[in-house]
C-alpha cells in the first residue's frame, strides 16, 4: 500500500496537483439550459449570467433594463457538467469526496450519472460520498441547478399553516417573491438599491479529495486574557477533525499538536479519533515574556497577526494532516452599565479594555455576480474606508458571509466587522428542515469568519426584530398571527442561532438583531416593545421628510448602526449603463433605477430645502447637474448626521446621549444607480466619502447653533489627551478671501472624548465681528496645534440656505501646474499627480471630476476660500499628465446657474 501511495503521490505531483486537496475542479464546465436549446461553455466559480455573457449569448445585464429582460435566466433551471480524469490509485483512497464550498442554491449532483447529494442552501459547505461512484480514468460529474424563484415560490405554497411575511417585494423594486424560504443572497431578490438576478451556479471552489484515515477540516481561534502575571494570554484552540470511516472500526490515536509560529510555545493533546466527525480543544497559554503583540482596530496601534500550526501525528503512521490558521491576539467587551443621569444602559465596545468610537459605515455585496469581484477590487474598497477615517463596517444581513479576502483584508487593514448573519427584513419559517438547514449554516459560518480579529460582533439579523415590533407586516402585535411570528422569532434567533454561536465563540458579544436594545431586549423576552428606544442598544434612523441640515430631528442615540440620504452616482458611472437617451432627470431609465419609493422626489425636496436649482443649459447638462446636487445634499445630510453623533459621545441631554457608534448606509454599491452609498459601483468616490474622511477624522471640530446660541465642540478619537491645543473660530463673508474676525479658546483636550469649546451667542458674533447680515456671512472653525498648525480638517457652518446667500459670485476656477510626484504609493496610486487650483472668487462645494480617468483626489467637494490650493489625483491606473489634462473639469456651485442656449 505504501508503494501505491507514492506512485498515486508521483502523478498527483506531476499533474500539479495536491495530495491533501486532490483533484482541482475549478475552470471550464459545460452549460446547459433544461430546454436544451442554450449550450455554451462556462468557468467555475462563476454563475450562468456572467457565463451567458461571455459566450455572447446576452449582453451586460446591467445595461438599462436588462435586470427585467433577462429575468428569464433565473426562471429557467441550468446544469453545469464536465469530465476529469482519476488517477487510478486514488481510488485506493478510504474517503473520497466531492468538495463543494459553495452551490448557488438548490442543486442534485451525479457522478457518472448516479445522485451523490444535493444542496438547498448558498452558504453552507458541502461534502458528498464519492468511494462507490468514482472510477480509474474518465469521469463525469453533473450539477443540475434548479431555479431558486421556482423553488421560493413552492415552499411558499407548502408552508399552508400560516402566511411567512413579507410575501413579495415592493413593485418599484421590480423583484421576485419569498427570498425568506431559500437561504440563498436575500438581495438577490431584489432591494431597494439594486437589482434581481437571483443567480445560479457553482460560486465557489469545488474539488475531489481522498485521505485513509482523517483531515483537519477547520480551525477556530478565540483568545482571552489570562491571569497577567505568568499567563498573559489563552488561545482556545477548536479543532474540527473528519475521521475516515475505517477509523469508527479501528479508532486512531495520536498527539493533536498546535504550535505558535515563530515562538517556542506549543500544546499537545492525547486524542483517539472515532467518531465521523470530532471536535478537540487545545488551550495554549502565552505568557508575558512571550512578548506577542495586540491586534489593534486602525487608528489605535499595530495590527499584530500570527499563525498557528495544527497537526496531528498518528502513533503508527506518523505525522498526518495539518492546518495553518492566522489570527491575532485582542479582547471585545460589549458595555451596556448604567448611566449616570440617564435612564437606561450604555452600548459601546472596549477593545484591549479601551472604549473604541466606532465610526465608518454598512457593507453590502459588491455585485450581483460575486466571480466578478476581484481581490484587487475588495482591496480598494476596504482601503477607501480607511482613507476615509473609518475603523468599522457592518456587514450587513441581507447579502452574504463574504469571502475569504474581505476578512483577511480587514485583519490587516484594522478595519472592525459587526457582522450579520443571513436574515433581513422578514420573517422566516421554522420547520425543523429550515432550522436544521441554519444550525448547520451558522456553525460553518462561525468557525470560518471566527479567526479573524477584525470581526468583534455576531449579529442575529438585520431589522426583523423591529419589523416585528412595529408591525411592518399588518398584524396589530394582539392577534394570534402576531404571537405566531414572535414565537418563530424566538425559536430561530434565541433558541437556535444564539446558542450555536456560543458554543463556538465567547470571545465576542452576540446581538439578537440590528436594531436592538441590547440586554433590554433580552429582559423583554427577546422582543422590545420600541427597539428602536435611544436609552439602549443600536438605532436605524431614516426620516426624508425634515431638513436634515436640522440636528435636532436626529436622534440621541447610543450607537447609530444605520442612517442615511439618496443621491445620484456620477454621470460617468451612468452611461456605462446607460445610453444617450436615458439622461434627463425623468427618464424611463432613471426611474428604472429607482428602487425606493419617492426616492427622486426626496433627493429633490432636500436639494430645494438649501439649494437654488439649475437654470440655463441643455438636457443633459440639467441631468449632470442635478447628479452634483444630488451628491451635494447628501454629503451635507450624513455630514450634520454624523457630527451630532461624535459631538454626543460624552454628555447626556435630557437624558440621552453617550453615543458610540455611527454606520451611515452604506458604503459601496451593487450597480449603477441612486443609492444610499459612499463609494459608487466601480470605485468612484462620491462627494459624502470626501467629507466621510473629515467628519470621521481622529481630531475634528462640529460647529452648529442650537437656538441663539454658536456653539464649537472638539472631538478627539486620540487614547492621549492633548494639552494646550487652540480652538479657532473664524467668521468670513462670501465676497472676500480675508476673514472678518477670529476668535481663540485654549483648552486641554481630553483622550477618547467630545467637549464644547465654544458657546457664544451667534448674532453677538456676528455683530461684533462686523458681519452685516446673515445671508452674507459664514463661520469655520478648526483645532490648531501651537495656535496655528491645523490639528484636523477645518469645518464649515453655513448660516443660511444657499437661495438667500448675499455676496457669493460665479467663481471662475482653473486647474493649474499638473505635474507628476515620483512617489506614487499613497493611496496605492498608479499614478500621483500633483495640481493646482485657483479662483477668482470664494466658492462652495468645488468639485473636480476626473472623467473617465480611475482614481480619487485628496480632497474634494469642498469650501474654497483661499486663491490658491494645492491637491493630489491619485490614479488607479498609470496616467500621463496630457490625459489628466484632457479629462478634468471643476465646477462650484454657483456653475448651476447657466446662460441659456
Amino acid at each position: 500500500m505504501a508503494g501505491v501511495k507514492f506512485v498515486l503521490l508521483f502523478i498527483l505531483v506531476i499533474l500539479g496537483l495536491s495530495y491533501e486537496e486532490g483533484i482541482d475542479l475549478n475552470g471550464e464546465w459545460n452549460v446547459e439550459n433544461n430546454k436544451g436549446d442554450i449550450k455554451i461553455r462556462g468557468k467555475v466559480p462563476g454563475c450562468v449570467h456572467t457565463d451567458l455573457m461571455a459566450a455572447g449569448k446576452i449582453g451586460d445585464p446591467y445595461y438599462r433594463f436588462n435586470d427585467v429582460e433577462y429575468r428569464w435566466i433565473a426562471k429557467e433551471n441550468w446544469t453545469y457538467s464536465r469530465e476529469f480524469d482519476v488517477p487510478g490509485g486514488m481510488l485506493d483512497f478510504n474517503e473520497l469526496l466531492l468538495l463543494c464550498e459553495g452551490l448557488d442554491t438548490v442543486a442534485t449532483i451525479f457522478v457518472n450519472g448516479k445522485f451523490v447529494g444535493q444542496s438547498d442552501n448558498m452558504f453552507k459547505r458541502y461534502m458528498f460520498d464519492l468511494k462507490s461512484v468514482l472510477k480509474s480514468g474518465r469521469n463525469a460529474i453533473a450539477v443540475n441547478f434548479t431555479s431558486a424563484i421556482t423553488y421560493a415560490m413552492e415552499k411558499n405554497a407548502s408552508h399552508t399553516q400560516y402566511m411567512v411575511p413579507p410575501d413579495c417585494p415592493p413593485a418599484v423594486q421590480k423583484g421576485e417573491c419569498h427570498p425568506n424560504f431559500i437561504r440563498k443572497e436575500q438581495c438577490s431578490f431584489s432591494w431597494d438599491w439594486g437589482p434581481a438576478f437571483a443567480t445560479q451556479g457553482i460560486w465557489k471552489n469545488i474539488s475531489i479529495q481522498g485521505y485513509d484515515n482523517s483531515v483537519i477540516r477547520d480551525v477556530l481561534i478565540t483568545t482571552r486574557k489570562g491571569d497577567g502575571r505568568s499567563v498573559s494570554w489563552k488561545v482556545d484552540v477548536n479543532v474540527f477533525i473528519d475521521v475516515a470511516s475505517t477509523a469508527t472500526n479501528t479508532p486512531l490515536t495520536g498527539i493533536l499538536n498546535a504550535q505558535l509560529e515563530g515562538f517556542q510555545v506549543s500544546v499537545n493533546k492525547t486524542v483517539t479519533l472515532s467518531a465521523p466527525k470530532e471536535s478537540v480543544t487545545l488551550t495554549m497559554n502565552i505568557s508575558p515574556d512571550i512578548g506577542v503583540g495586540k491586534w489593534w482596530p486602525v487608528g489605535y496601534g499595530r495590527q499584530m497577526l500570527y499563525n498557528l500550526r495544527v497537526s496531528f501525528i498518528n502513533k503508527e503512521l506518523g505525522e498526518g494532516p495539518t492546518k495553518t490558521v492566522k489570527f491575532g491576539f485582542r479582547t471585545v467587551e460589549l458595555v451596556q452599565e448604567k448611566i449616570p443621569g440617564s435612564p437606561g444602559l450604555s452600548f459601546y465596545f472596549k477593545i484591549n479594555d479601551l472604549p473604541i468610537f466606532m465610526k465608518g459605515s454598512n457593507w453590502i455585496p459588491a455585485d450581483a455576480f460575486k466571480n466578478r469581484i476581484t481581490p484587487e477590487y475588495t482591496r480598494y474598497l476596504l482601503q477607501s474606508a480607511v482613507d476615509a477615517n473609518m475603523n468599522t463596517l457592518r456587514v450587513w444581513g441581507g447579502g452574504i458571509y463574504e469571502h475569504d479576502d474581505v476578512y483577511d483584508i480587514a485583519d490587516e487593514l484594522g478595519i472592525m466587522i459587526w457582522q450579520d448573519f443571513m436574515f433581513a427584513c422578514a420573517m422566516y419559517p421554522v420547520d425543523d428542515d429550515f432550522l436544521g438547514n441554519v444550525r448547520e449554516e451558522i456553525q460553518q459560518q462561525v468557525v470560518r469568519i471566527g479567526n479573524h480579529p477584525a470581526v468583534i460582533a455576531w449579529s442575529g439579523n438585520n431589522e426583523n426584530e423591529a419589523a416585528l415590533a412595529t408591525n411592518w407586516y399588518g398584524t396589530d402585535n394582539s392577534s394570534w398571527l402576531y404571537y405566531t411570528f414572535r414565537a418563530d422569532y424566538v425559536k430561530l434567533y434565541i433558541d437556535v442561532i444564539k446558542p450555536e454561536v456560543e458554543s463556538l465563540d465567547q470571545s465576542r458579544p452576540f446581538i439578537s438583531s440590528s436594531p436592538s436594545n441590547g440586554k433590554e431586549t433580552v429582559m423583554e423576552h427577546s422582543v422590545a416593545h420600541d427597539p428602536y428606544d435611544n436609552h439602549y442598544g443600536d438605532v436605524h434612523y431614516y426620516n426624508y421628510l425634515t431638513d436634515c441640515w436640522d440636528w435636532t430631528t436626529f436622534p440621541k442615540t447610543r450607537f447609530a448602526s444605520e442612517y442615511g440620504f439618496q443621491s445620484w452616482p456620477s454621470f460617468h458611472t451612468l452611461k456605462n449603463a446607460s445610453e444617450e437617451g436615458d439622461w434627463t432627470l425623468n427618464s424611463g431609465f432613471n426611474n428604472h433605477r429607482q428602487h425606493h419609493g419617492d426616492g427622486n422626489a426626496q433627493m429633490m425636496d432636500q436639494v430645494m430645502l438649501h439649494f437654488p436649482l439649475p437654470t440655463g443649459g441643455d438636457s443633459l447638462q440639467q441631468y449632470k447637474d442635478f447628479i452634483y446636487l444630488s451628491q451635494v445634499a447628501q454629503a451635507m445630510c450624513i455630514k450634520t448626521e454624523s457630527e451630532f453623533y461624535r459631538r454626543s459621545r460624552s454628555e447626556i441631554v435630557n437624558g440621552t446621549g453617550h453615543t458610540m457608534g455611527a454606520l451611515y448606509w452604506q458604503l459601496n454599491d451593487i450597480w449603477q444607480g441612486p443609492t444610499w452609498s459612499s463609494v459608487e459601483y466601480g470605485g468612484r468616490w462620491k462627494m459624502l466619502h470626501y467629507y466621510a474622511a473629515k467628519f470621521f477624522a481622529p481630531v475634528m471640530t462640529v460647529i452648529f447653533e442650537d437656538k441663539e446660541q454658536l456653539k464649537v465642540y472638539a472631538v478627539s478619537d486620540l487614547a492621549i489627551k492633548q494639552n494646550q491645543v487652540t480652538s479657532q473660530l473664524q467668521l468670513w463673508t462670501w465676497s472676500s478671501f480675508k476673514p472678518l474676525q477670529n476668535w481663540t479658546v485654549t483648552f486641554d483636550m481630553e483622550a477618547n472624548a467630545a467637549m464644547m469649546v465654544i458657546n457664544m451667542t451667534t448674532t453677538q458674533l456676528i455683530k461684533n465681528g462686523g458681519c452685516p447680515a446673515r445671508e452674507t456671512c459664514y463661520f469655520t472653525s478648526a483645532v490648531c496645534l501651537n495656535k496655528t498648525r491645523l490639528f484636523g480638517p477645518v469645518n464649515a457652518h453655513f448660516l443660511i440656505s444657499f437661495q438667500s446667500a448675499k455676496g457669493l459670485t460665479k467663481a471662475k476656477i482653473t486647474v493649474t501646474n499638473v505635474t507628476v510626484l515620483p512617489d506614487a504609493s499613497k493611496a496605492r496610486a498608479a499614478t500621483t499627480l500633483r495640481l493646482e487650483l485657483k479662483t477668482t472668487a470664494p466658492a462652495p462645494f468645488v468639485w473636480l471630476d476626473a472623467g473617465d480617468l480611475e482614481g480619487r483626489f485628496s480632497d474634494n467637494g469642498f469650501l474654497m476660500n483661499t486663491e490658491t490650493i494645492t491637491l493630489e489625483f491619485y490614479a488607479r491606473k498609470s496616467v500621463t499628465v496630457a490625459m489628466f489634462q484632457k479629462e478634468v473639469t471643476v465646477q462650484s456651485l454657483m456653475d448651476i446657474k447657466r446662460e441659456n442656449y
